[in-house]
């Protein structure tokens, strides 16, 4: 079926060539053809304005040197010129206009005038060329020889997680430390670069974003973002058994507890559920016998710094005691 309907078009393919409706069209889009060709002959000599993105690159410059400032990477500009010229300009390269650091660099600046830019610009589009206008009219740019510091970086982001999960640990940075260049009074006084403040709540998964950095006034921050990992684990039961600890009691005097031991469950991460170390202390405090009447006194719990626990609860609120003096 498909080689009949194959052998059908090309039937009809040889009888339309052969038809003097076909000649017609063929020659039309001929005429049409050279119209076009003389047409784009004659605009490409008349002259023309366009708006055009200019590169800019500072060439020369020692590799010891950093630029404080920032250095614009494109310029926008208004050029009037020839059709063919432009076409060559914008379309056969990228403009690009170079401004050589050893010429106009002088006592940690960069100075470039409006006439310097102007020139750079002729270089790129050519004598012929008209710069009508640019977003650029001077330029200084800010630099240092002296080498960088590795300054820490803090992460400013309050993290909250979703209901069963915690966040772990202290959100981090990728990477760690900053290098920043600038002014020795400036950079022998600082300690410790910040992010932006972020807030990433309701997470029930590990996350990371780009974070940029606080700019500070004088300095360059070398990157000007970095890599934040925001670490979230589930949570998972657990339950211990701890020893009940009397606290302040007289030297000449015992505290008998009954019992001495008490069941404890809270929450923890998953990576700590098979930590050994003790979650949880349970207290009794030997002044509270003055406040509470009877053969019981009320039990106190506390968690141990440096493990994670969430919503410990003890499942009997005091013990009885006995003194011994």
């Amino acid at each position: 079926m498909r080689k009949n309907w194959l052998s059908t078009l090309g039937v009809g393919w040889r009888n339309l060539r052969k038809s003097s409706r076909f000649r017609s069209l063929l020659t039309f889009a001929v005429f049409v053809a050279i119209s076009a060709m003389f047409w784009l002959i004659l605009t490409l000599n008349d002259s023309v304005q366009s708006g055009c993105i200019v590169n800019v690159r500072i060439v020369n410059k020692p590799d010891s040197i950093t630029f404080i400032s920032e250095v614009p990477k494109t310029i926008h500009v208004e050029v009037k010129d020839k059709g063919s010229s432009l076409m060559r300009t914008m379309w056969m390269k990228k403009p690009t206009i170079n401004l050589n650091f050893r010429e106009l660099a002088e006592k940690g600046q960069l100075i470039c005038s409006t006439s310097d830019i102007m020139a750079a610009l002729k270089e790129t589009f050519g004598n012929s060329a008209s710069i009508l206008s640019s977003s650029l009219d001077s330029l200084r740019l800010k630099y240092t020889d002296r080498p960088g510091k590795a300054i820490p970086i803090v992460v400013s982001v309050k993290a909250s997680p979703h209901a069963g999960y915690f966040v772990y640990g202290q959100p981090v940075s990728d990477p760690p430390r900053v290098t920043a260049y600038g002014p020795r009074e400036i950079i022998d006084t600082l300690t410790r670069v910040f992010t932006k403040a972020y807030v990433e709540s309701d997470l029930s998964e590990s996350k990371s974003f780009k974070a940029d950095l606080k700019s500070i006034p004088g300095l360059r921050l070398i990157p000007s973002s970095v890599h934040v990992k925001v670490n979230v684990e589930p949570l998972v039961a657990k339950e211990e058994i701890a020893t009940v600890v009397a606290e302040n009691v007289p030297h000449d005097e015992n505290l008998l507890l009954f019992p001495s031991t008490v069941r404890v469950s809270y929450y923890v991460p998953m990576s700590e559920f098979e930590d050994d170390r003790k979650a949880v202390r349970v207290v009794v405090d030997y002044n509270d016998l003055a406040s509470h009447m009877g053969a019981r006194i009320p039990l106190r719990l506390e968690t141990v710094k440096g493990v994670n626990v969430v919503n410990p609860k003890l499942h009997s609120d005091s013990v009885e005691y006995t003194l011994v003096r």
